[in-house]
């Protein structure tokens, strides 16, 4: 009851018109928000593997002039496998992307025909 008080601001018992445009206006900005740090989190993370992905021969080359000879040859022999799967969450990020602009781009297009 107390998710129900909050909305009826005016204490009348019942939601009117321009308490639930306000509940629903407060509702549609949590989701901007929330849709806000989900694409800067995926930014992030596309971010950090691309220069992990761009560090990583440097960690190599590293490696081998301190003098560490055997983690070298070791990370070497990951490096295939970590370039796969750092290029694949780049390469899914920007295809994601891409596809989701020609949807936005196609639904306001619509819209604006309407």
């Amino acid at each position: 009851m107390k998710e129900f008080e909050k909305a009826d601001t005016n204490g009348n018992g019942v939601i009117d018109k321009a308490e639930w445009n306000k509940l629903a206006l407060e509702d549609r900005r949590l989701e901007m928000v929330d849709r806000d740090l989900k694409r800067n989190a995926e930014r992030r993370f596309t971010a950090f593997a691309l220069a992990g992905m761009l560090i990583y021969p440097f960690i190599i080359l590293l490696a081998s002039v301190l003098g560490f000879d055997k983690a070298a040859t070791l990370i070497t022999d990951i490096a295939s496998v970590y370039v796969i799967a750092a290029s694949g969450v780049v390469a899914a990020f920007m295809g994601f992307n891409a596809y989701s602009a020609k949807a936005d781009k196609k639904a306001s297009s619509i819209k604006m025909e309407e």
